[in-house]
């Protein structure tokens, strides 16, 4: 059963009480009946979308000025390149608190990956290291 036919349901059934808590009851459901009979307009549901992708983006682009620079100060001290784990473990003290090493990842994947050497083995972990470092 749906809100609104629960609410339906319940108008029905105060239909038949004539006291005024009865009735301000009634305009009550009646007006939350019409608020959930509302259907949002592509073009509501469109902008409410945008503005969702706007708040991400703005949160992510925070998370990446926090995060970023610090991978990058931990990875500046290696030449061969570390694992995930490695870095993950070298920079946890300074990354905020809720940060794993699957975050530390998706940043060097999305956020960095034009700054990095990526070494794949067959495997094993793959090695990140800063181009500006090897080369």
């Amino acid at each position: 059963m749906t809100k609104k036919n629960a609410l339906t349901v319940a108008l029905n059934v105060l239909s038949t009480v004539t006291t005024d808590e009865a009735n301000e009851a009634r305009i009550t459901l009646a007006k939350m009946i019409e608020s959930l009979s509302k259907v949002p307009s592509d073009e509501a549901k469109a902008k409410q979308n945008e503005l969702r992708k706007a708040k991400t983006a703005a949160a992510r682009a925070e998370l990446v000025a926090k995060v970023a620079p610090v991978l990058r100060e931990e990875l500046s001290h290696t030449l061969e390149g570390v694992t995930v784990k490695e870095l993950f473990s070298l920079a946890q003290a300074k990354l905020p608190e809720d940060f794993t090493a699957n975050k530390v990842q998706n940043i060097l994947l999305r956020e960095m990956r034009d700054e990095l050497v990526i070494t794949e083995a067959k495997g094993k972990a793959n090695t990140y290291a800063l181009k500006s470092v090897v080369e």
